[in-house]
């Protein structure tokens, strides 16, 4: 069973080899000991990452083969867990969130807080400094 989410900010340093911190998201992966859990909302999210790489970066785009064809991977071996409908139902607490850190949590941030706060997920492998130091979120180091 999964037991930790893996937040986008290392979804895309595993999916692109050449983001600047690939190393250190290989590591956070590898040393876990967990059962990693992606969830659809920061998967989305990387892909727009490595999407606009892939323009910004024309002469070194990500690999596009390798990359998709993990996540798709990751769909096709149950890796991924849907959130739609927790979305749904805890969209104007998300937005409280965003609203209370003034916008220091995106919406994708503020949801894995909403998402905490409702037991509905635990620990998440973050590299972002923002979405860690909120009060009250839980992280593996």
């Amino acid at each position: 069973m999964a037991d930790v989410v893996i937040d986008a900010d290392v979804l895309v340093g595993k999916l692109d080899r050449n983001d600047s911190l690939h190393a250190e998201a290989q590591m956070r992966l590898e040393r876990q000991g967990h059962t990693p859990l992606v969830l659809d909302l920061l998967l989305q999210e990387a892909i727009s990452v490595l999407c606009r790489r892939a323009i910004q970066r024309r002469g070194d785009p990500p690999d596009w083969g390798r990359a998709l064809g993990t996540a798709r991977s990751w769909v096709q071996d149950g890796a991924v867990a849907f959130m739609h409908h927790e979305i749904q139902a805890l969209f104007p607490q998300i937005l409280d969130i965003v609203e209370s850190s003034a916008g220091a949590l995106n919406f994708n941030d503020a949801a894995l807080v909403a998402f905490q706060r409702q037991t509905i997920i635990g620990e998440v492998a973050t590299l972002d400094g923002s979405l860690a130091n909120h009060p009250g979120f839980r992280t593996v180091s």
